[in-house]
């Protein structure tokens, strides 16, 4: 039932975005190809997804202090300003946010544990989109999937003439959402942020 309704969903999404705004049929062609493209890509990982759903549902969410261990008090360099544990555990999730650098130029890392209820349903849908091969950009801000050392992630890289803004956003070991912001900081440059973790303390 879950397979069949994480499909359907995506599957409306998908149509819906291709055929708004009347785009020209040149476009509307290549939007429809990629869209059934993206769609048998989620059909084939929703099996894998369903039954990952499952299990987590059943885990324990680590506690505040075990994801500590993985937001340091250095991170490639840059001292740890700020760090906020447990403020969504009223909604059962486990989560950790912790922030590097000073006010103008900083990396923000997201943690959040895909176990429970609440957990496995919001790990669920980023499985879903990190399945598709998607390419966007708009305003300046571009935004894919791709891999960032050897792991599947959603990447944004934002450039003006004043100013670099980028993310990284991946699901670690099927169950943890992992998110790093850098402000002031090129996607390549995040990368290295990403690679300091100490995502091995997460069980």
């Amino acid at each position: 039932m879950l397979r069949k309704t994480m499909i359907a969903g995506i599957a409306f999404f998908m149509l819906s975005c291709g055929n708004s705004k009347n785009e020209e049929k040149s476009s509307e062609s290549s939007s429809i190809i990629d869209n059934v493209s993206n769609l048998n890509k989620v059909a084939g990982s929703a099996n894998k997804i369903e039954e990952t759903t499952n299990k987590l549902k059943k885990l324990t969410p680590l506690t505040n202090d075990e994801l500590k261990a993985v937001v340091p008090e250095t991170l490639n360099g840059l001292k740890r300003k700020s760090f906020s544990a447990g403020g969504l555990a009223v909604t059962g999730l486990s989560s950790i946010d912790a922030e590097y650098g000073d006010d103008t130029k900083y990396v923000k890392i997201g943690i959040m544990d895909g176990a429970g209820e609440a957990g496995s349903a919001i790990v669920s849908l980023m499985a879903l989109t990190l399945s598709m091969d998607t390419e966007s950009e708009s305003n300046g801000t571009k935004t894919k999937t791709a891999e960032i050392n050897g792991i599947r992630s959603i990447t944004e890289d934002t450039k003006s003439d004043s100013s670099v803004n980028s993310s990284i956003k991946f699901i670690y070991k099927d169950r943890y959402s992992v998110s790093v912001d850098g402000t002031g900081y090129s996607l390549q440059e995040l990368e290295a942020f990403v690679k300091e973790l100490n995502l091995s303390a997460l069980k």
